[in-house]
């Protein structure tokens, strides 16, 4: 199963957080490209609790910057941006996969032997890390053992 664009937009805190209308993946380059609002980054933040040395680890910006952005109500840049539509993408479908929070919030922090025994929150900060996570909650998702 595709993870949808209205699961993604509903973990970012919905059209009202996002401020436009996302109806298909080609309108997350315009979203992006404008730079998403850091209320979007918080909504994703609060539904896993992660922290904010996590979250800020997640999209490449120190502690300091994101709660300055927190602070200013700021916007993310376009890479910013991006970065968090592809972590919410892995993370809408981690809940898809696991049907609730808590199981894939332990699935995250468990050491993972086909992603080399790592546990998936280790390779969330990184684009081809986010690729081997989805790829592997695909495999689950069609009961190939991962």
């Amino acid at each position: 199963m595709q993870t949808s664009v209205s699961q993604i937009v509903n973990l970012l805190g919905g059209k009202k957080a996002i401020k436009r209308e996302v109806t298909n993946s080609l309108d997350w380059v315009v979203v992006a490209t404008d730079g998403l609002p850091i209320i979007v980054l918080r909504n994703l933040q609060d539904k896993l609790n992660f922290s904010n040395k996590e979250i800020s680890l997640f999209i490449d910006i120190s502690e300091s910057t994101f709660q300055r952005r927190v602070n200013a109500n700021a916007k993310l840049t376009k890479d910013e941006s991006e970065k968090v539509i592809h972590l919410s993408t892995v993370i809408a479908k981690g809940l898809e996969v696991f049907e609730n929070t808590t199981d894939f919030k332990y699935w995250l922090a468990t050491k993972n032997i086909a992603l080399g025994g790592k546990t998936p929150i280790q390779l969330l900060s990184f684009s081809f890390g986010r690729e081997q996570i989805f790829d592997v909650l695909g495999r689950i998702e069609h009961g190939i053992y991962s």
